[in-house]
């Protein structure tokens, strides 16, 4: 992984690891809050080997045997039959085996000297106990190791001793708080990176332009932010807040009209793998992009959903697509302008009743419909319902000719957009580009687009260079009105 991938594993994963990270310092605290305090005390004993009358190299081998007998008592010390013996002079509550888990001896190298720590929930406790070993040690050691040489005035006595007097040490020596609180934070952050990770592998969802780009061979004509709470009425007035908003729609406009010029009215089908809010409000904010432009735009509603295209840009009708296409209604009398200052028009669809099952739409109707819209306007746009659960969406998009395909960012998995883009090719139906709607990590410029490929502009090659890298292009519009140029992008 590079640094990006970090940063994007951050980006979209940072709550679940802060949580996790927290929880674990939190565990860490209740962890030591539980534990009883535990005291230390602290004893140094001496092993001495001593024989009459030696002489200095008596006294060497007398120093390097009381050196390998330390080594060997440190092992003795916590045997059995010292601590039984300790238990019942002192009448401790304690088993030998709990007595030997709080009882430690160590040897420094090469030394005579036994370090012993005795640890219990009763500071008086282990201080007694501390002071009682060495005594009860010393009477085992000079049995086992001094018995039948009395008189002999040859063989070395070995001895134990304590050295200093038994010190317990300040407070308790556990539970450590800091250290269980850093534990648990080092282990809850451990765990939030490896969910962090194990999701970011296993999430088939697009999360952002990357995941669009990287996962499928469609050019991403635009990115577009998050709307605000009032979505059902952002539309009502105008491009809607905040500005950035606004002018991701107005670049849409833009990226979408240089590869669809062609003879002729401009004709686009927003539609979406498998549908929701975003298809409407990018068939509205397109539409209105292109009519703040001074294109004649009409924008149809050819999808049976909740969300309709009239209510979001604040019209009502009683009169509906399938109204015009059966005959009940004329065309020009179905259309309803948005705003008399903007050339948009719109055409309402119908709401299907809850269990309906309602009939499909005709191509050769629609091809129809279509001639006579692009008669009456320089761009249509048609809304059409999602590509994997209605088939309406490949009848309209082969009867228009060319898609915009949305993906809603954190909602729409890669399989099933994938798999729009295959439906719509296995029926001759072009895919001019993918939007990506609802992304919340844009707050400042807007998106421009990559396109890796040139297209034709006036009989001439126009490529667009990637990420920041100025590019300009020529096109006529359809109304004639001389050239346009797209103005040289910053980066993203």
């Amino acid at each position: 992984m590079d640094l990006n991938a970090y940063r994007r594993l951050l980006r979209f994963h940072w709550v679940a690891i802060l949580l996790l990270t927290l929880l674990g310092a939190a565990a860490g605290a209740a962890v030591a809050q539980t534990q009883s305090p535990v005291y230390a005390a602290k004893a140094q004993m001496l092993v001495t080997v001593s024989a009459p009358g030696e002489d200095s190299s008596q006294a060497y081998q007398g120093a390097l045997l009381s050196q390998q007998r330390a080594k060997s008592y440190t092992t003795l010390l916590t045997g059995q039959s010292v601590l039984r013996q300790l238990t019942d002079q002192l009448g401790l509550p304690y088993s030998v085996e709990h007595m030997k888990s709080h009882i430690t001896a160590d040897n420094p190298t090469d030394t005579a000297v036994i370090d012993v720590t005795v640890k219990d929930r009763s500071a008086q406790r282990a201080r007694d106990i501390a002071q009682a070993l060495g005594p009860a040690f010393s009477r085992i050691v000079s049995s086992a190791e001094n018995s039948g040489q009395q008189g002999d005035g040859k063989a070395p006595v070995i001895n134990v001793r304590t050295l200093e007097p038994v010190q317990l040490l300040d407070g308790p020596v556990s539970p450590h708080k800091d250290f269980d609180i850093l534990l648990g934070l080092a282990v809850g952050l451990f765990l939030g990176l490896v969910w962090a990770v194990g999701r970011e592998v296993t999430d088939t969802r697009i999360r952002d332009v990357r995941d669009l780009e990287q996962n499928t061979d469609v050019d991403v004509l635009g990115v577009l932010p998050r709307g605000g709470r009032n979505r059902d009425r952002e539309f009502r007035t105008g491009l809607p807040d905040p500005p950035v908003r606004a002018q991701a729609f107005r670049w849409l406009a833009l990226t979408a009209e240089i590869p669809a010029r062609g003879p002729g009215a401009r004709a686009y089908v927003v539609t979406s793998p498998l549908g929701g809010e975003e298809p409407a409000g990018v068939a509205a904010g397109l539409a209105i992009a292109l009519a703040e432009n001074g294109t004649r735009t009409i924008v149809v509603d050819a999808q049976h959903s909740r969300v309709q295209l009239a209510d979001l840009l604040g019209l009502s009708s009683p009169w509906a697509l399938t109204d015009v296409l059966d005959g009940r209604v004329s065309l020009d009398e179905a259309l309803r302008t948005w705003r008399d200052d903007a050339p948009l028009r719109v055409l309402a669809g119908r709401v299907a009743e809850p269990g309906s099952d309602t009939p499909p739409l005709r191509q050769a109707e629609v091809a129809d419909l279509r001639g006579r819209l692009t008669a009456r306007a320089d761009a249509v746009v048609f809304l059409a319902p999602p590509v994997l659960t209605r088939s309406d969406a490949t009848i309209v998009a082969r009867a228009v000719g060319q898609v915009i395909l949305v993906a809603e960012a954190r909602v729409t998995r890669v399989p099933d957009f994938v798999q729009s883009v295959q439906r719509l090719r296995s029926v001759g139906v072009g895919v001019l580009g993918a939007v990506l709607s609802g992304e919340r990590g844009r707050r400042s410029r807007p998106y421009v687009p990559a396109v890796s490929r040139p297209a034709r502009l006036n009989g001439r090659d126009v490529r667009r260079e990637d990420h920041g890298r100025s590019h300009t292009a020529e096109w006529s519009p359809g109304n004639g009105a001389g050239t346009r140029r797209v103005p040289k992008a910053e980066s993203r």
